[in-house]
């Protein structure tokens, strides 16, 4: 058994079907975060600068690549934000129905 077999016992033991979900939820956080880190990681490795904001991005060149870049790494770090939270709000909701229906 490894760790996280165990981690998963532990959670079902604690809290039983409860426990599975905050289990899931727990590392769907961890995958999403990482995949927020993804589009910062890639300008920082192929553009050599650390686009973390839109003034950031208003400090480049207006006719430099590295401006429209910024706002495409800006960007899509936002858009990942809106799915995370759409995530996070379509479980909870799930849950309360579930609690709801089966109490």
């Amino acid at each position: 058994m490894n760790f996280l077999e165990l981690v998963d016992q532990v959670f079902y033991a604690l809290m039983g079907k409860l426990g599975r979900k905050v289990y899931g939820s727990i590392q769907d956080a961890i995958a999403i975060g990482i995949i927020l880190k993804l589009p910062s990681l890639i300008g920082k490795i192929i553009i050599g600068e650390d686009f973390s904001g839109v003034n950031i991005c208003l400090q480049e060149s207006p006719w430099g690549i590295s401006r429209y870049a910024c706002f495409i790494i800006v960007t899509s770090d936002f858009l990942l934000w809106i799915v995370l939270a759409g995530r996070i709000i379509a479980r909870f909701r799930a849950d309360l129905r579930d609690l709801k229906n089966n109490p």
